[in-house]
Order: structure tokens, then sequence, then C-alpha cells
């Protein structure tokens, strides 16, 4: 159970890294020749009608198996869990939190958001497509950066559980 624990957790995380990244290069090329503002949304709008879901599942299925997985390492440590890595500890999940805020800001507060005004027909103009592509480059790749942190933290923590 541990082992599919892993893999499921490291596969959620490669997905979601993964799809931020891709995501990240996919904005600069998609609708980069089109001049209409709501036919350069409308291929956004498909990208991001991907992205959410794929996003949001990985990222809720990395939480979960994180979290199932502290159980058994709790009690192997029993009492010294907290002495033997609860500072590494500490600062993995405190970046995982930052993650997912800056993952749902992506998610929700951009991607979402434009999908939504899309669908509503909302009217569009090419400067604000532009600034909502830089706001979108600089959260995706913020969001890649601190993943990587936080698998580098993550790490940390398994050298410390190492077995001598």
């Amino acid at each position: 159970m541990e082992r599919m624990l892993a893999v499921a957790h490291i596969g959620a995380i490669g997905i979601y890294l993964g799809s931020c990244v891709f995501l990240a290069l996919l904005i600069e090329l998609v609708g980069r020749g089109v001049e209409d503002a709501s036919a350069r949304r409308a291929r956004w709008a498909e990208m991001f009608g991907v992205f959410n879901p794929l996003a949001i599942a990985a990222l809720g299925v990395a939480i979960m198996t994180g979290a199932w997985s502290l159980t058994p390492l709790k009690e192997s440590l029993g009492k010294s869990y907290f002495e033997d890595i609860g500072r590494a500890l500490a600062n993995k999940l405190g970046l995982a939190f930052i993650v997912i805020l800056t993952g749902t800001w992506v998610s929700f507060g951009i991607c979402h958001r434009l999908v939504r005004a899309h669908q509503g027909m909302v009217p569009v103009t090419n400067a604000e497509l532009d600034g909502l592509r830089r706001r979108l480059r600089v959260a995706l790749w913020l969001v890649a950066a601190l993943t990587l942190a936080t698998i580098w933290c993550a790490l940390g923590i398994r050298a410390l559980h190492a077995p001598s």
C-alpha cells in the first residue's frame, strides 16, 4: 500500500508540474498570430478547459496521498517523529501550502475566469489578454519553482528518514 501511495503521489506531482510548465509554454504560442481578441481568447479557453480539471485533480491526489503517507511514517518513528523530521516537514508543508494557494489562483483566479468570460461572450481586448498572459506566465513559473522547492524539501525528509 505504501508503494502505491508513493507512486500515486509522485505521479500526481509530475502531472501537476508538467501541466503547469506545458501551459506556460503553450500560452506563449497559442493565438500568437490571431488579431481578433475574441478568437484568441477562444483558443485559450479550450486550453484552460483541459488544464483546470487536470491540474486540480493532480493537485488533489498529491495532497491526499501525501497526507496518507505521513501516517505510517509517524507510526514508524514514534516519539522521535518531530525531533527527526519536524523542521524539514514544516518547511515542506509550508511550501506545499503556498503551491496550493498559487495553483488555486492560476486555476480559479485566472484560467476559470477567462473560460467563464468566453462562455458569457464578455467583450475582450488584446491589451486585456496581453495583461492576462503576463500574469499567467508569472504565476505558472512561480508554481513550477515552488513545486520544485517542495520536491527538494521532500527529498531532504527522505534523506533524514533513510535507513542507515
